[in-house]
């Protein structure tokens, strides 16, 4: 039976996504359109800004009515006065700080426009201030330390431009009205700041529709009175008409209006987000209720697609790869896409965990025997000169002397001997077992070199029990010998191990030299890549080692060879266990 012709899932998306959007969005983007361009958009926005208008007119007269609070302080002569009398030695200064206060709570502690008051003299602000608070407008003491801490170097740096004009002085949260108090010889004695209460003096601004933003500068004290910060430059406004305006770009509605008092400016910055000034569009109601009425079974028939050809091939997918990562190599899935794409996947998919399992099966199989091959390979490598040299020394003991030393060489070199041979394949040997092999080596050093060489052994009972590589000490010990002792015609070997969490630390150390020449040399013998077939057989040793601890352990594990002051060097072996 022919199987039936598959559709693929790329074109099934499309042609729901054109049955179920394509037709609703021209409805709507149409509507829309006639509704920005048409007349009754402009009139929503003539609206809004009259609106803009008019909450502007309500702060101007709270602002006026607070700069007129504040020149009470300049015109009335008490702070004058006060400051006269304590200069003339007629008060002291406790007196002034009080009365000052006391003056302050009289004039603002009740006004609904301000939160906080604060008075210093020029003489010595951080010394001669006075300060109160208006409770019933939540104004608290915690505002005037912040004043205090946080904005009072940059008020009186403003404060110096002013002369008798008044000012306004914010960092977008906090707005202060700053006055300089003059004597009657133009000297200024004493500034006042003023924290606005905020809330009261630009109130009117909640009637808006929420999303909206708002933004008011006095000035160039900016406030950020609701949502987002709003910006628009003097340029743009001059553009569209000076003092009052919109404009509308990347969906956003601007509306921005300009009160110059003369003694201070203010421009109101307002901002409609994401459309929200066409909220007032309620006659189409019943018209999106009825769309959203028509969409729904659309919508229904969209999800029941999209679960049925993409969400459940993809959850398949997942489960397999799952089954992968958690070790189950050749895992089959057996799900019926009904899309020929993920018909396609998963075909593939199971080819792939097939090949997968096979390659992996062989390639472990193959690596194993490798590493034997090269774990045996690095163990046979034991320096020919070393065997010349101790048969030499047995051959003119037997010739001279016939005593028992010729006895205990021969043990010793048949010790070494079984353990290069390995006869019952063991690899891997007690650190107990491995110093036997070591103490029969330098039993045969100590006879060849005699007092020259001083052997030291400082290896704890306990770390005996670790499982070290066969033969692993031997190289190292005998290139400390040949290196350390036989070049400088004496020297000590000195044998220690620690362990440190889960590693065990085997160090030589022997009386040498290292040159720079050399350290370099041991870096390349050491490097991970190095080739020992490149290499001579007197100088295999030590790169033979490394490689055997870092196939067996991997790493950190492995040799590494350091100068320890200018006269020792000390080899590290570092294994785990």
């Amino acid at each position: 039976m022919e199987e039936k012709k598959k559709i693929s899932l790329k074109l099934r998306i499309i042609g729901i996504m054109l049955l179920c959007w394509l037709l609703p969005l021209i409805f709507i983007v149409g509507i829309n359109l006639r509704y920005i361009w048409g007349s009754h958009f402009d009139a929503v926005i003539s609206k809004q800004l009259e609106q803009l208008k008019f909450n502007d007119q309500i702060s101007v007269e709270r602002l006026d009515k607070a700069i007129q609070s504040s020149r009470h302080a300049s015109y009335d002569g008490t702070i004058i006065s006060l400051y006269s009398r304590y200069r003339r030695d007629k008060i002291p200064e406790r007196k002034l700080i009080q009365s000052t206060t006391v003056y302050l709570a009289g004039q603002y502690g009740q006004d609904d426009s301000m939160k906080a008051a604060i008075l210093w003299y020029k003489e010595d602000p951080e010394k001669l201030n006075s300060s109160t608070y208006n409770q019933s407008v939540n104004g608290v003491y915690q505002q005037v330390r912040e004043y205090w801490s946080e904005d009072h170097e940059k008020v009186a740096e403003f404060a110096d431009t002013l002369d008798t004009a008044v000012g306004f002085y914010g960092d977008g949260k906090r707005c202060y009205m700053v006055r300089n108090l003059l004597d009657s010889s133009y000297q200024r004695v004493a500034t006042l700041v003023i924290l606005l209460n905020q809330d009261y003096c630009f109130e009117s601004y909640g009637s808006f529709p929420v999303g909206t933003s708002h933004t008011v500068k006095l000035d160039d004290c900016a406030m950020d009175l609701q949502g987002s910060p709003v910006e628009l430059d003097e340029s743009e406004m001059e553009a569209i008409g000076g003092r009052a305006g919109y404009i509308w770009e990347n969906r956003n509605l601007r509306l921005f209006h300009v009160i110059d008092k003369g003694e201070y400016k203010m421009t109101t910055l307002t901002k409609f987000d994401d459309g929200s000034s066409l909220t007032t569009l309620y006659g189409y109601r019943s018209l999106v209720i009825g769309m959203v009425l028509c969409l729904i079974p659309l919508l229904f028939v969209l999800i029941w697609v999209l679960d049925n050809h993409l969400t459940k091939p993809i959850n398949a997918l997942m489960k397999g790869s799952k089954e992968v990562e958690d070790g189950n190599l050749g895992y089959q899935m057996d799900y019926a896409a009904g899309g020929k794409e993920f018909k396609y996947l998963i075909q593939s998919f199971n080819e792939m965990s097939s090949k997968l399992k096979y390659q992996f099966d062989h390639i472990y199989e193959e690596e194993l025997a490798l590493r034997d091959a090269r774990i045996m390979a690095l163990q046979s490598h034991i320096n020919p000169h070393f065997m010349n040299n101790t048969l030499e020394i047995i051959n003119w003991e037997a010739r001279l002397s016939g005593n028992q030393k010729v006895s205990m060489m021969i043990e010793a070199l048949s010790t070494l001997m079984d353990a290069t041979i390995d006869r019952k394949k063991q690899p891997i040997v007690l650190l107990s077992e491995e110093m036997i092999y070591v103490d029969a080596y330098l039993y045969i050093i100590a006879e060849r070199l005699g007092k020259r060489v001083k052997i030291k052994k400082e290896l704890p009972e306990e770390i005996m029990q670790y499982e070290v590589p066969r033969l692993i000490l031997q190289p190292i010990i005998e290139n400390a010998v040949e290196h350390g002792v036989v070049r400088n015609g004496q020297g000590t070997i000195l044998i220690t191990g620690h362990t440190e969490g889960k590693y065990l630390y085997l160090d030589i150390v022997n009386d040498a030299v290292l040159t720079k020449a050399e350290e370099e040399r041991m870096k390349r013998l050491l490097s991970v890549d190095y080739d020992t077939s490149k290499e001579s057989s007197g100088s295999m040793g030590i790169a033979n080692v490394n490689q055997r601890l870092r196939i067996i352990y991997g790493e950190p594990c492995g040799l590494t060879i350091q100068k320890e002051g200018e006269e020792k060097v000390r080899a590290r072996l570092t294994i785990q266990i």
